[in-house]
């Protein structure tokens, strides 16, 4: 309901104050829209009070009005004519706001818009409620009230005392209607202004939730630069980046001596584990892609590649992706969160033909591929050919490899049933290659389950085996077997970003960064490093944890409380990183899955439930929650959409 007469972004002109130039003032939608609510209450009273207490002292009928609005509703309660009452015009009001919103951009945080938004919803409440409940609620039913309060006074009596203070009563109404209007009209735009406005600075592009807090950033960052401002910045926009994000900006929203920077080259938040049903047309895109911005309400946003990283001057060069422009950033602490990138293994064959399932892109390409193959094997007549392009291979027999091969096997075998007529059944080959003995090995003896469900849906799965090369038409294992085919997926494995591997610091076999059990690199104490880019040693077991969505989150809550206490002098407050793992899931097809839970194993029906219960919790906002949810609930009464993306990213 943000309500002011300007396309653009309000903007505070605070009078004789150069602070200004800066500012650029907000409003919540969801916040208003609360305060007027709050204010239609408080309106209600002020505009119902009065005339209940002329009821009193004067002997006037209004509490008739309320009894036979209740009689409507099936109630002999006074109280619930009231309650009815407020919330229609509550109603009423909120949309009328809504409306203005959004047909003229009009604010209520100034005090005059909001005392003409006042008597503007008072007059259209006066005008739809009002009115038509006097000429099509009251009159028929209101004669008949009053004879059973007056049993002295006839129905005839009654109705013609109705019709004479007919007019009267419509001035009445329309000057509780007004008072209404102005009392929740002015509070609503008081409470905006209070609570429900942020500071903006348009030349940083971060904000505040107090005025104060925004004029001390003016003066320590632009006009007196302070020298002890601590600068962060953040690099990488998965989860463990987005992690400290969030708890930096909560702690320190009102300390104007931080600055925080997040850097990332996707300007989206992508929540992974939905990629393969993302692929195969369950999901769409955008509802597993959250802009970063949504997110960087204290922090700077710079949508960039990392190019280069110097840990001993204390700078990240960065290249923006439009024009390749390079900028160099400082830093008093870095957070080094970039994820890995698909491991190789330094086979270029592979790297030149096959697809992976890393990125959104990723994603896309696959669902492209698949659903390239199905409509031209639906055209083909030579059978062997058909083959080729029904069979498609995954290799990796961890989480995403099973998980991408379940929702393939389940989209091209529904898809061939439904729309395909002219594909031989037969024909299709889904085929999960393994190095390993066993799929999903971090889950034990319910790898075993995966396997036998995923080979009774028709999966093949080859154990023990390594892809080796790969052509245009064919991949070839270790065991000298040549697999004819149109589509490789490959999900064998994760290395570091070439930046990480270029740091001057210490770096595992695999080229991960060593850091400490406080998630510090040991050279440079204010450096943290996590998630995929990082070996943590559990010293528990001598072994580096595992790199998953849920060790990163964690994760990034000990990295974002090291950085405060530190920022904040507490040296000693540097927590340790432990953590016990509450399981592992997997989706292995449809409405089927595994889990390993507190111990406990869990697989079917049960198992799938709780692996989508789970991963629609971690979303990141109502919005996506909702949208995800939706998508799930059409999936079990409609086919797959087979619609192709191609030439989309």
């Amino acid at each position: 309901m943000t309500l002011e007469k300007n396309p653009k972004p309000s903007e505070t002109k605070l009078k004789i104050n150069k602070k200004s130039l800066y500012l650029r003032v907000g409003f919540s939608l969801k916040k208003e829209i609360f305060f007027v609510a709050i204010g239609s209450i408080i309106g209600g009273l002020t505009m119902h009070l009065p005339r209940i207490f002329f009821d009193f002292t004067t002997g006037s009928q209004y509490f008739v009005t309320l009894l036979v609005i209740a009689k409507v509703l099936g109630s002999n309660l006074p109280e619930v004519g009231f309650a009815f009452h407020m919330l229609a015009a509550t109603i009423i009001g909120i949309v009328t706001g809504i409306l203005l919103h959004k047909i003229f951009k009009f604010n209520i945080s100034k005090l005059k818009n909001g005392l003409f938004y006042g008597v503007f919803a008072g007059v259209i409440v006066f005008a739809v409620f009002a009115i038509p409940v006097s000429q099509l609620v009251l009159g028929p039913n209101m004669a008949e009230i009053l004879s059973e309060l007056d049993p002295q006074m006839t129905l005839v009596e009654a109705s013609e005392l109705v019709k004479g203070n007919f007019v009267s009563s419509l001035v009445d109404s329309f000057i509780m209607h007004i008072i209404w209007g102005i009392t929740f009209g002015v509070l609503a735009s008081i409470l905006t202004r209070k609570l429900g406005a942020n500071f903006r600075c348009r030349r940083c592009e971060i904000e505040f939730s107090k005025i104060s807090t925004y004029e001390k950033h003016v003066e320590n960052v632009h006009e007196n630069p302070s020298k002890s401002i601590k600068r962060i910045l953040i690099l990488g926009g998965g989860y463990a980046g987005v992690g400290v994000l969030k708890q930096l900006q909560e702690t320190f929203e009102n300390n104007v001596n931080v600055s925080i920077g997040l850097i990332s080259k996707d300007n989206f938040f992508l929540h992974t584990p939905l990629l393969p049903e993302m692929a195969t047309g369950m999901l769409a895109s955008r509802h597993i892609a959250t802009p970063i911005r949504t997110f960087c309400k204290r922090a700077r946003y710079f949508h960039a590649k990392v190019d280069s990283i110097d840990l001993n001057n204390k700078k990240v060069t960065i290249t923006r992706g439009l024009d390749q422009n390079k900028r160099d950033l400082d830093f008093d602490y870095l957070v080094i969160a970039l994820g890995g990138k698909t491991n190789f293994f330094g086979n270029e064959n592979i790297q030149k033909h096959a697809l992976t399932i890393k990125t959104l892109g990723d994603a896309i390409d696959i669902r492209n591929r698949v659903i390239s193959m199905l409509e031209s094997a639906d055209q083909e007549e030579d059978l062997e050919l058909m083959s080729k392009l029904m069979t498609f291979v995954v290799v990796g027999g961890g989480f995403s490899g099973v998980e991408t091969v379940g929702e393939i096997n389940d989209f091209v075998r529904e898809s061939v049933e439904k729309f395909y007529r002219n594909i031989d059944v037969e024909k299709i080959r889904i085929i999960l290659v393994s190095a390993g003995e066993k799929i999903l090995p971090e889950i034990g003896e319910l790898g075993e389950y995966a396997m036998r469900s995923l080979e009774k849906n028709g999966v093949e799965i080859i154990k023990k085996t390594k892809l080796i090369d790969v052509d245009s038409d064919h991949v070839e294992l270790d065991n000298g077997m040549k697999i004819p085919c149109a589509t490789l997926i490959w999900a064998g494995g994760v290395t570091v970003d070439p930046v990480i591997s270029k740091l001057e610091t210490k770096h595992t076999p695999n080229g991960r960064l060593e850091v400490d059990n406080f998630l510090r690199l040991k050279e440079h104490p204010n450096v943290f490093a996590l998630g995929d880019c990082a070996s943590i040693i559990d010293k528990r077991t001598g072994k580096p944890y595992p790199p998953t969505a849920q060790h990163a989150v964690r994760e990034a809550k000990i990295v974002s409380e090291n950085i405060i206490s530190s920022i904040k002098g507490e040296t000693n407050a540097q927590k340790s990183f432990v953590y016990n793992s509450k399981g592992s899931m997997a989706k292995i097809g449809k409405r089927n899955g595994v889990a390993l839970l507190m111990g406990s194993k869990i697989k079917g029906l049960l198992a799938w439930f709780i692996w989508r219960q789970y991963y629609l919790s971690t979303l990141p906002s109502n919005e996506k929650k909702i949208r995800v949810a939706l998508d799930w609930f059409v999936d079990l009464f409609f086919p797959r959409d087979i619609t192709s993306l191609s030439g989309i990213k």
